[in-house]
C-alpha cells in the first residue's frame, strides 16, 4: 500500500495527461486514455474515467487480473509519475464525477495550450460517456525523462 502525501495529490487532480495500461492474462499489453483522476480521504484508493466506447478491453484485463499501472505527466514541464496498483472496481459515474472530469479536462486543455497545441486537437482525445475505474496504490514512482526515472517515490 502507498499513501499520497498532499504535494503528490495536488498533481494528480492538475491538468495532467493520464494514461492507463493494463495487461491479459497472457501479457498483452492495452492502454487507454483516462480523465478526471482523483484521490480518495484515504489517500490510497483513486478514481478516473475512461472513454466508454473505448473500455472494453482494459476493463476485461481489470476483471482478469486486476493488474494497472497509470502514467500522469505535465505537458508543460514533463513532470511525470507512475502509480502501479489493482483495481478495486469500475462502474458509472455517480453524481458529480462528470462535472470533475470537465473540470480535469479543461485545466488539461490550459496545460496543452501552453505547449501550443489547439484546444480543438485536444478535444477530439475523448468522448462524452465515460467509465469510472477505481484502484488502490500499491507503487509510486518518478517517471520524469532524466536520471530520476524509474526511482521509487
Amino acid at each position: 500500500m502507498y499513501v499520497i502525501n498532499d504535494e503528490l495529490k495536488t498533481f494528480i487532480e492538475s491538468g495532467v495527461a493520464v494514461v492507463i495500461g493494463t495487461a491479459d492474462d497472457e501479457g498483452r499489453p492495452h492502454m487507454a486514455y483516462a480523465w478526471g483522476p482523483r484521490v480518495h480521504e484515504d489517500r490510497v484508493q483513486v478514481s478516473l474515467f475512461i472513454d466508454a466506447a473505448r473500455s472494453a478491453t482494459p476493463l476485461r484485463d481489470l476483471d482478469a487480473n486486476g493488474r494497472i499501472a497509470v502514467t500522469l505527466a505535465d505537458p508543460v514541464s514533463y513532470r511525470s509519475v507512475q502509480l502501479k496498483g489493482r483495481a478495486a472496481g469500475h462502474g458509472e459515474p455517480v453524481a458529480g464525477e462528470r462535472a470533475w472530469v470537465e473540470r480535469h479536462r479543461d485545466a488539461f486543455m490550459a496545460s496543452t495550450a501552453l505547449v501550443g497545441d489547439a484546444p480543438s486537437t485536444i478535444r477530439n482525445l475523448w468522448m462524452e460517456d465515460v467509465i469510472r475505474v477505481d484502484f488502490e496504490v500499491e507503487q509510486a514512482f518518478n517517471q520524469t525523462p532524466g536520471p530520476g526515472a524509474g526511482v521509487p517515490l
